[in-house]
């Protein structure tokens, strides 16, 4: 009976052990997360442009954003990294599918993002909105 009781200490002990270091290690890893997926609504509670609003006029290669009669709706996609860089830019015309190719977008390197008060840690987002232009 002695040794079953033991036994079972032994093995709670060891459980509890390893149960703990898993824990330790969940903490600090905000680089390596995964972006959180918001909104554009959402964006200004986690960061907000450093010198200038994002002009999609001017990341539109330049036939494509010339003044047309009808305006083009886009589905733009993006993530704004834990260092404040905007990143994985993507941009679909609604109205026919056209993806517009990454290499035309202009500009995108230019703009820095600073971290709200609500977002100490600098968690990643990745921004899904439609803008039309």
């Amino acid at each position: 009976m002695y040794r079953q009781l033991k036994l079972a200490y032994t093995f709670f002990i060891v459980l509890f052990m390893l149960m703990s270091m898993g824990c330790a290690n969940q903490g600090g890893t905000n680089s390596t997360k995964s972006p959180l997926q918001i909104s554009g609504t959402e964006m200004a509670y986690f960061w907000v442009t450093k010198d200038t609003l994002i002009s999609w006029q001017q990341i539109l290669p330049l036939p494509t954003a010339e003044p047309a009669q009808d305006k083009a709706t886009y589905k733009v996609s993006f993530v704004i990294s834990n260092s404040g860089t905007m990143q994985q830019v993507s941009m679909v015309n609604t109205s026919d599918g056209t993806k517009i190719p990454v290499d035309e977008l202009t500009g995108i390197s230019e703009y820095r993002f600073y971290p709200t008060a609500q977002n100490i840690s600098r968690q990643a987002v990745m921004i899904n909105t439609i803008v039309t232009l």
